[in-house]
């Protein structure tokens, strides 16, 4: 349960495969520098949809969809991220 996994590359772990394959775009604040930055310190994507760091975020609804990516620097009380979070818990 807590073991290390792959979440980019050739090892991703099929339950990434899926949120990715639904969601490969992230939702970033306005004007986020994050990708950048990461690129900066030589963390860019190597594909298309992969996770750039810790903290980013899938809201799954009720009927298992993806119906929403947020980047890692998506503060935790942004109206894009909570409305997303409501939409998906008033299905």
């Amino acid at each position: 349960m807590f073991s290390k996994i792959e979440v980019n590359g050739p090892q991703r772990h099929p339950l990434y495969a899926q949120l990715i394959a639904a969601r490969p775009e992230t939702i970033a604040p306005e004007n986020s520098v994050f990708a950048e930055r990461m690129a900066s310190k030589g963390r860019a994507a190597k594909e298309y949809g992969d996770v750039l760091w810790n903290f980013e975020k899938f809201i799954i609804d009720r009927d298992g969809q993806v119906v929403g990516r947020f980047s890692p620097d998506m503060e935790p009380n942004d109206p894009c991220l909570l409305a997303c979070i409501g939409k998906a818990l008033g299905k």
